[in-house]
């Protein structure tokens, strides 16, 4: 099933023990002010989420990991070019063609010479920059969980100490539209050695292998995109409180914009347009670059306004107002918990996917090979996983808070639903096991769940008394088992009703 990551630190190592805190690793340089990008939702680059240190707490070892990721950098989603973008490009090509004089002023004044990043042929398409980035990626996950992955000299005529030769191949798992495929081949050619990765990133077979899974896979225990086997599951959910919410944000720049082109038709559905563009140009081309982003256009509140105008849409796509996302997330969440916990089994976390639908955790089927045994599960997806697995956990509640108001932002002590920490892309969630010795805070092994580098608390204080809020492992086990059986009823969750 599906699993989610973490990657931050350059010079981490997971079994550091007391080492001084290291500041993690994002794949663009942080800015030093303050940043749109950190307000996009899931249009930016990745960045790590406020607080993040993927460090294991001292004396203790990451042991296992699971690892749900979203696609890398893309130069434009479908829907939103054609709902927002793409109507507001061809308003600035009409206009620029139609005007003796460009009328447009001050920090619009770009716009007469403007033409878009962003065109059909972009659409969905993986850049340039986000290969870069899924390549870092798999080079930044073997140099902060080495132990995790297959030796890297496996294959060589070097002599080895360590383990023979393996029977089955070390698997990475990916949806099957092609920016996944594209994603995850750039994370093979990262984090595997050259011989390995195949001829194009798939694997070489023997060693790694690129496992695709069908986006409409109908098995909801196996499947990498559960969003798109769940009839009743519709994106339309989250747009009405997403533009009642534009209609109290949007007018203010609105204003200004009138005031400084005249006589360009503005809508409100423009200024979406314009701050995705900030995002987008900045994802294809590198931040700094897109005059959408600069100061004098949108201020800071109207991109804090930006990014929760994608909490309110997420929030009832994939969040705590779906009554599908506990359903779509706990599989993951079942079989994803299982790897980690039969780490140390003779027959384990080679896991395909189970066919039982009894809520119970499944049993794992035989292991890649008698000597090495996978203990790191990578899965690439799209943006709706992340959030769903997020609502399986029940961490990030925004409704335990009151939920998000339509007509204000809530104070910030009580919003914790921010996409923008963990949509960005390859955002990701991470659940982990840590192994802990006498030196650490407590001995034992334990579980704690990471999203964009960040380790969060699970959502009750018994859950979260082990070393850096992590979770006891039986703990988490009855825990986890509790949300199976809550969630079980997967199909029944996502019939659609007859329209009659």
């Amino acid at each position: 099933m599906l699993v989610f990551g973490v990657i931050s630190s350059i010079l981490a190592a997971s079994g550091a023990i007391a080492a001084p805190r290291q500041a993690p690793f994002s794949f663009s340089a942080p800015s030093p002010q303050w940043d749109p990008q950190e307000h996009m939702s899931g249009i930016a680059r990745y960045h790590d989420a406020p607080g993040a240190d993927v460090r294991p707490p001292p004396g203790c070892h990451v042991s296992a990991s699971a690892y749900l990721i979203r696609h890398t950098a893309i130069g434009g989603n479908d829907e939103e070019w054609d709902e927002y973008m793409k109507g507001f490009v061809e308003k600035v090509t009409t206009y620029q063609d139609a005007k003796g004089s460009f009328k447009g002023a001050g920090p619009l004044a770009f716009l007469k010479n403007w033409k878009s990043v962003v065109t059909e042929d972009t659409i969905e398409q993986v850049t340039e920059p986000g290969k870069k980035d899924a390549f870092e990626f798999g080079k930044q996950m073997r140099k902060l969980y080495p132990d995790l992955f297959p030796p890297k000299d496996l294959g060589t005529s070097k002599k080895r100490k360590g383990p023979k030769e393996p029977k089955v191949a070390f698997k990475v798992w990916t949806a099957s539209s092609e920016r996944d495929i594209d994603t995850s081949k750039a994370f093979i050619r990262g984090c595997f050695p050259k011989r390995h990765e195949g001829d194009g990133g798939e694997g070489d077979g023997k060693y790694v292998q690129l496992v695709e899974v069908p986006n409409k896979d109908p098995s909801w225990q196996g499947s990498l995109t559960p969003h798109k086997i769940c009839p009743a599951w519709t994106k339309e959910a989250g747009k009405p409180a997403a533009r009642t919410w534009l209609s109290h944000y949007g007018p203010a720049p609105l204003a200004r914009f009138k005031a400084l082109m005249p006589d360009f038709d503005w809508q409100l559905d423009d200024i979406i347009a314009m701050q995705m563009m900030c995002g987008y140009e900045e994802t294809i081309q590198g931040r700094g670059t897109s005059h959408f982003c600069k100061q004098g256009l949108f201020t800071e509140e109207d991109f804090r306004s930006f990014g929760y105008f994608f909490d309110l849409f997420y929030n009832d796509v994939v969040g705590y107002n779906s009554p599908m996302a506990p359903y779509m997330g706990t599989p993951w969440l079942n079989v994803s918990a299982h790897n980690i916990l039969s780490a140390d089994a003779p027959k384990h976390p080679h896991f395909e996917a189970s066919k039982k639908k009894d809520g119970n955790l499944p049993d794992p089927d035989n292991p890649p090979d008698s000597t090495h045994t996978q203990r790191i599960f990578v899965y690439f997806t799209h943006r709706e996983e992340p959030p769903v697995a997020l609502v399986a956990l029940g961490i990030w509640n925004q409704t335990a808070l009151g939920g998000l108001p339509t007509d204000r932002m809530p104070p910030r002590d009580q919003y914790v639903w921010q996409t923008s920490h963990v949509l960005p892309f390859l955002g990701h969630v991470a659940l982990q096991r840590l192994d802990c010795g006498d030196h650490s805070e407590r001995e034992g092994t334990y579980v704690r769940v990471v999203v964009n580098g960040a380790a969060q608390k699970l959502p009750r204080a018994e859950l979260t008394d082990g070393p850096g809020n992590s979770c006891q492992i039986e703990r988490f086990q009855s825990y986890v088992q509790e949300r199976v059986d809550q969630y079980a009823d997967f199909e029944g969750a996502c019939r659609k009703e007859d329209s009659e």
